[in-house]
């Protein structure tokens, strides 16, 4: 969350001449247009998880190359990270207290504006990084590159 996935994925579609499958544009389109904070509240972060992961695995299941960026929870459930393990994946990452900073104050966010962001994505990338560094391949510091260099970084990768 706040990494740039949909950024970066621009980009590298754009280099690579394939769809940009954004797990966020994916979910407004199946829950008539409500963000993932619109879920949470109405639904709860049960919900929006098993949706997510949902989104994640049909988008994964797709015979079409593409570039797919799903939500950062589909990481904690195991038959995800089964199907990424076969994917070339990439982990936009960043110290904790930048990604929060970077999240708060975005309406679609959710959880960011309850109690402290950063312990908030200290706690997730605690649980998290063990989950989704044996599946990768590329690992980018989002903040030690720009856009347009993470994007050439992941096409270089890619090869």
């Amino acid at each position: 969350m706040g990494a740039g996935k949909t950024s970066v994925g621009r980009r590298l579609a754009e280099r690579l001449g394939r769809p940009l499958l954004d797990g966020d544009v994916v979910l407004a389109e199946r829950t008539d247009g409500r963000t993932a904070a619109d879920i949470v509240e109405q639904d709860g972060a049960e919900r929006l998880h098993a949706l997510e992961a949902e989104i994640a695995l049909d988008l994964l299941r797709s015979t079409t190359p593409a570039v797919i960026g799903p939500a950062a929870s589909v990481i904690e459930v195991d038959v995800v990270r089964d199907a990424l393990a076969s994917q070339f994946v990439v982990w936009l990452t960043g110290p904790v207290e930048r990604l929060a900073a970077d999240a708060v104050g975005k309406p679609h966010r959710p959880f960011v504006g309850a109690g402290d962001p950063v312990e908030l994505f200290a706690i997730q990338m605690a649980v998290r990084e063990p989950l989704i560094l044996p599946v990768t391949d590329l690992v980018i510091d989002v903040y030690a590159a720009t856009k347009d260099e993470q994007a050439d970084a992941i096409v270089a990768a890619f090869g």
